[in-house]
């Protein structure tokens, strides 16, 4: 902190070095709640080759999930997500990283405002809010 002339009214100065940047995230992530996940690899000799995942966490912008199928970075991959009320969301994302054995985060293509109201939902029903 520092003194800008006025001791009433401090200033604070900010750390913003490029290490001191860990979390990227834009988007608020939940934990997940109860769901269904269902993936496909994308690619012409994709089609048909389904496999289910678990949801670890999510957001409106992307996810983490946990599949025994192995997922290389950068690969494709479609998502079919069915919640505990029935609410299905069919996203489209790519592989960032494999955060540890068997797990993957996964970046949404694009920002989806529906997900996110829902989740938000979802947080204020468990809550005790709504």
């Amino acid at each position: 902190m520092t003194d800008n002339g006025n001791s009433d009214f401090p200033t604070f100065t900010f750390d913003f070095s490029d290490h001191l940047k860990i979390n990227k995230r834009v988007s608020v992530r939940y934990a997940a709640p109860s769901a269904s996940l269902t993936l496909r690899k994308a690619g012409l000799l994709q089609f048909g080759n389904e496999f289910t995942g678990k949801l670890v966490d999510i957001s409106a912008k992307g996810a983490l999930i946990s599949s025994s199928e192995p997922l290389a970075k950068n690969n494709k991959v479609a998502l079919k997500i069915v919640f505990a009320d029935g609410t299905l969301f069919n996203l489209k994302g790519t592989v960032a990283r494999d955060k540890a054995p068997k797990h993957y985060g996964i970046k949404l293509d694009s920002y989806s405002k529906d997900l996110d109201e829902y989740l938000f939902k979802l947080l204020e029903k468990s809550v005790g809010l709504n």
